[in-house]
């Protein structure tokens, strides 16, 4: 080893140099090193999850099928609401029991399956367009 002050050589584990009296620090001893990183604390880690999962299905879904989605959903809502007024039409305007439930669970079930055939055939089309991309990824190769 070598003086940093002077330039004298010194043997290696000198903690003075002769000639200049320059201290030394013992370098210290590098232990075996990691194959892998050690974790990060559990603060700087990223939660990931529902949200990423959400924006990548947002992503896959498209401007379309995501309106398509909408409107289902609209649709359900909205004959869910009017099934719940008209339900309470009949009994206030004092039907009987099972003519009322009848009534209410008619709308309920047209609005659903309404919904979900909207839904459906968005999916349907977004089925379609990956179709549509994959054939014309394979005539390109």
């Amino acid at each position: 080893m070598y003086c940093t002050k002077c330039g004298n050589q010194l043997p290696d584990d000198a903690q003075v140099c002769d000639v200049c009296g320059e201290r030394f620090a013992p370098e210290p001893q590098k232990g075996p090193e990691l194959m892998f990183e050690q974790p990060k604390a559990q603060k700087e880690t990223k939660q990931t999850g529902v949200p990423s999962a959400f924006r990548k299905w947002v992503k896959e879904q498209g401007l379309f099928c995501l309106i398509a989605k909408a409107v289902a959903v609209t649709v359900m809502a909205f004959y869910m609401l009017v099934s719940i007024v008209h339900m309470i039409t009949l009994a206030v305007a004092r039907y009987p029991g099972g003519t009322i439930f009848a009534q209410f669970f008619t709308e309920l079930l047209q609005g659903v399956v309404y919904g979900v055939i909207i839904w459906l055939l968005s999916d349907a089309v977004l089925y379609l367009q990956n179709l549509v991309k994959l054939k014309k990824q394979e005539q390109k190769k």
